[in-house]
């Protein structure tokens, strides 16, 4: 009986296992079963211990779906050289390396997450880069009259009803560049010019959730995306919610044309660090809100920031690029 019990669970655990190890292509439920990988997890481990039970080699053949379920979830290797510890004041750091970014990232659900929050976290956080999805422009009106402006004074913003409008802050002069085409979300770009260090081109990027039959979309935005970062020279950061995760073939895709991810690159870094969905009782299932930085970056911390009012937690990377002076 027990055997039967295991292999049921396995069983569950397969829908999972496949869409991922397809790349979580469309069509759906493909991009969606890749996505809850890690979900998958329960059922493969549970099925394995249930086997382990009654049967060494029953538990030796489960365990494999387990293993590459939990190997694909594991903290990634460090791509980066560890180097000391920025100083907390602003400023070139060492080894060549330019200022210490502070980067927040956070879907702000169609507008209804609390402004004052957004602005508390900035402050307390010592935010240099902001970039806001979901925009709208109620919202970037209580941003204003909570003081964000006081503490970045530089903006791109294109708010817009529902979950299309995005928003960038900054801390320092910042170039308006033309933003990435052909995405249904705003997808702003600017150059920053933190003191003492290079340049760096943001975007700020919410591409749209293979859902509703817009799976195929979905990835074309991802390559979309991918294409603009990939025609860019120079530092670079790309920080949104992507609506994908390295279960996806095309985030992988976008990380193998010049990027990593901040939270596997960084020597501090929650794990798994899952992002949403924050508003239930069960705690996130998946990592969707990404920081990325062009390979090259030195990438100290990130962790996840909690804001009341959005499904989604922020990601905050504090990072730095080495300088070409």
């Amino acid at each position: 009986m027990s055997g039967l019990v295991a292999a049921a669970l396995t069983v569950a655990c397969l829908p999972f296992l496949v869409a991922r190890a397809a790349g979580g292509q469309p069509p759906n439920p493909g991009p969606k079963l890749a996505a809850l990988a890690p979900l998958g997890i329960v059922p493969a481990v549970a099925g394995f211990v249930v086997a382990a039970l009654s049967s060494w080699w029953l538990a030796l053949i489960l365990a494999v779906p387990a293993l590459l379920l939990l190997a694909w979830q594991l903290p990634r290797v460090r791509p980066v050289p560890r180097v000391r510890e920025p100083a907390q004041a602003a400023g070139p750091g060492p080894g060549g390396l330019g200022t210490p970014l502070r980067v927040l990232s956070l879907n702000v659900m169609g507008g209804a997450a609390e402004a004052e929050a957004i602005t508390a976290n900035v402050a307390s956080l010592r935010v240099d880069v902001l970039a806001v999805q979901e925009l709208t422009s109620g919202l970037a009106r209580r941003l204003a009259l909570s003081g964000l402006a006081d503490l970045l004074p530089q903006s791109q913003l294109a708010p817009r009803e529902g979950s299309r409008g995005t928003g960038l802050w900054t801390h320092w002069p910042l170039t308006p560049l033309p933003p990435v085409d052909g995405l249904v979300a705003a997808t702003p770009r600017a150059r920053i010019d933190p003191p003492g260090g290079p340049s760096v081109t943001v975007t700020a990027v919410h591409p749209v959730a293979p859902v509703a039959d817009r799976e195929h979309r979905w990835r074309q935005e991802l390559g979309l995306i991918q294409a603009a970062l990939a025609a860019t020279s120079g530092p670079q950061l790309a920080a949104g919610d992507f609506n994908a995760s390295r279960d996806h073939r095309a985030f992988r895709a976008l990380l193998r044309s010049g990027f990593v991810d901040c939270a596997d690159a960084a020597r501090r870094r929650p794990w798994p660090g899952f992002t949403w969905p924050s508003n239930r009782r069960f705690p996130p299932l998946m990592r969707l809100d990404h920081v990325l930085a062009s390979r090259g970056a030195v990438v100290h911390e990130t962790r996840i920031v909690r804001v009341p009012g959005t499904d989604h937690l922020g990601v905050l990377a504090v990072l730095e690029f080495r300088s070409t002076d």
